[in-house]
């Protein structure tokens, strides 16, 4: 069978930053004491136009929320709940995301004199409105009970695993086996092989921009499916229960599959996925005919290929 090889361009800045190893948010942490023993910790988060961060309480399971998880340590106590405010936040209201930078704030409190040093990790995600990239989770340190009460990341934390130093990548499609929601294999050869076009859709439950496109795409596949026009959704989840509950909420009726290994997949590797939303449209006989449409563009080249 005919395979075309693509050369990937790294098109978007953002792609651009991250094939650089700048990640699109940093984080600087303060520690201010405010009682005998007591300090208010605040940990700040810059986030790089045009992405955005989520809140630690984000409903709907639209954005992988913010969490920040503290080692155990029998000298520290916490204080209350970890507050938060945006840079564009007004009082009272509230944001579904952070652009520009948030501010976390704990207040904790110290058993005993001696220096303490705070632990944690800082889970989150940075999207665009059209992409989202891999989820970070990165470790820092923070000295308590210190004559320094400042301290920044040190080089060489924890950064996201799919950090790239190429631009560019090159591959031909192949067809694979994978899971559906029911736990059954399925081979894409199955539904490529019976399909003029099939368009093959990598996401995930937590992507807004992802879930945003497959509602889009719902009507262009029930318009197309009659002329030999196919889907394959491949999820980028890791959580077999959001992948599930984000395809029936959202009406998927095509193809679901996933090996629940995120970035991670040998599918998300060979293909160079550093963000997603991503896709892939293919002929019957493997041929990739185009890359990253969605929406109007999407529904413009199957007229072209359908001669509508």
């Amino acid at each position: 069978m005919k395979r075309f090889i693509f050369f990937i361009i790294i098109f978007q800045a953002a792609f651009s930053a991250l094939a650089q190893n700048n990640h699109p948010v940093s984080w600087k942490f303060s520690s201010e004491k405010i009682a005998p023993l007591t300090y208010q910790i605040k940990l700040h988060a810059t986030v790089q136009e045009p992405y955005h961060i989520y809140p630690q309480g984000s409903a709907g399971g639209m954005g992988m929320p913010t969490e920040f998880l503290f080692d155990q340590d029998d000298n520290v106590e916490f204080v209350g709940e970890m507050k938060e405010r945006g840079e564009e936040q007004k009082d009272g209201g509230s944001l579904a995301y952070y652009s520009k930078g948030v501010t976390f704030t704990q207040t904790v409190k110290l058993v005993s004199e001696r220096k303490t040093t705070l632990a944690f990790t800082i889970k989150y995600m940075a999207c665009t409105n059209q992409m989202c990239l891999p989820p970070s989770k990165k470790q820092f340190t923070l000295e308590l009970n210190d004559k320094a009460n400042e301290a920044a990341a040190a080089e060489g934390t924890l950064n996201s695993s799919n950090s790239q130093t190429k631009t560019t990548s090159s591959f031909a499609y192949e067809d694979f086996t994978m899971a559906d929601m029911d736990g059954k294999m399925v081979s894409s050869k199955d539904i490529t092989s019976k399909s003029k076009y099939t368009f093959i859709d990598f996401w995930a439950s937590w992507c807004t921009p992802c879930r945003a496109q497959g509602r889009e795409l719902i009507p262009i596949y029930n318009n197309y499916k009659s002329k030999g026009f196919d889907v394959i959704a491949v999820s980028l989840d890791t959580d077999v229960k959001a992948w599930k509950k984000a395809s029936q909420a959202d009406g998927y009726t095509w193809t679901n599959l996933s090996d629940l290994k995120g970035f991670e997949s040998p599918m998300s590797k060979k293909y160079n996925i550093i963000a997603i939303p991503r896709n892939l449209l293919i002929d019957h006989k493997g041929n990739i005919v185009a890359m990253d449409l969605h929406g109007e563009e999407l529904e413009a080249k199957l007229a072209e290929l359908f001669k509508i």
